[in-house]
């Protein structure tokens, strides 16, 4: 029984000591509820004030009995409260209540379903890049390592509505599915955008026949870890640089460069300008990889293309690079 349990049912037993008192300082005392309650309260807590007593010998006979039961039950009690201090537990459920007044606030964010190898690696790109997420998984020893991360998460099963509802499904713009389980990932996915149709998925598949089911559940992207790992390794074999240099790009935690997806609304002063024009290589430092236009990739573009409301830029820097030209595309530079 957690250190919680305890002190729950500690004061759950003052509570119908306190019923069973009351009743019987009324009963045996002839008292009012007010005055049997108030004598009560000062037997179970060992007060005695000495304003009330029991006055009738069957008052005095069940007082010796609320006595020692009393003392028991106050002495459990504040070994629970102890026992929590010095656990840390006490402050533990604090930062939890706190997390989780903080996540009903949550709008815009990612939900990541299951942390094992695989969710623990994507929890650490979103940490990076402090993207606000919410993490949910079966593993309640997990809890006193995420509140130290000071991450959001939800301690459940995925596959309940339930948990994905408290982890703000119907508020959350993406949803990364990393369960060991085909199955679990094709459920996950169908009731997530059951929750919310506008979410983006994201799944991890095992088995490649998996990957049709999960497209039509719902999924957008699907990804197979061991089929990443497999060209890497071969990668890696034939081509050892290219591979390095990939991994600085994307290295966790260590990242100086990387890619960027910005889209550009109609405010966007970049509007109508040539990349020559605009001169963005100079003026930022950063390279534009490719250029999605409606149905259309444009791969490496020419100098001489003007860009138009709601072109998505793919773009690859440093990270400060990239954040000046995210604030000059909204107009803040």
């Amino acid at each position: 029984m957690s250190g919680f349990r305890h002190l729950k049912f500690g004061l759950f037993l003052m509570i119908c000591v306190s019923i069973v008192g009351t009743a019987g300082f009324m009963l045996f005392e002839n008292m009012n509820f007010f005055d049997a309650f108030w004598l009560t309260v000062i037997t179970v807590l060992t007060v005695g004030y000495g304003d009330s007593i029991p006055v009738t010998p069957e008052g005095k006979i069940f007082a010796l009995l609320i006595i020692p039961i009393s003392i028991g039950i106050v002495t459990y009690v504040i070994g629970s409260i102890t026992a929590l201090i010095i656990e840390g537990d006490f402050s533990l459920a604090l930062r939890r209540g706190k997390m989780e007044k903080d996540m009903e606030k949550l709008s815009g964010h990612i939900i990541v379903c299951g942390l094992g190898r695989v969710g623990e690696q994507v929890m650490q790109h979103l940490h990076s890049k402090s993207i606000p997420s919410v993490y949910i998984d079966k593993n309640n020893d997990l809890v006193k390592e995420l509140l130290q991360k000071k991450v959001n998460f939800v301690i459940g099963d995925a596959t309940d509505d339930a948990a994905l509802m408290k982890a703000g499904i119907k508020r959350a713009s993406g949803l990364i599915t990393t369960l060991p389980s085909d199955a679990e990932n094709v459920y996950i996915t169908l009731s997530a955008k059951e929750l919310n149709p506008h979410l983006t998925i994201v799944s991890r598949v095992e088995k490649m026949e998996s990957k049709e089911k999960l497209l039509k559940a719902g999924a957008d992207r699907v990804i197979s870890p061991q089929s990443l790992s497999g060209k890497q390794m071969v990668l890696s074999l034939l081509k050892p640089k290219s591979v390095d240099y990939v991994d600085m790009i994307l290295q966790v935690g260590k990242e100086e460069y990387g890619f960027e997806e910005i889209h550009l609304d109609s405010n966007c002063p970049l509007i109508s300008k040539s990349i020559k024009e605009a001169n963005i290589r100079n003026r930022y430092g950063i390279t534009i990889v490719a250029i999605i236009k409606e149905d259309q990739f444009i791969s490496n573009p020419g100098a001489d293309y003007k860009f138009n409301k709601n072109d998505h830029l793919i773009v690859f820097g440093s990270s400060k690079e990239l954040r000046c030209f995210e604030q000059a595309v909204k107009g803040l530079e």
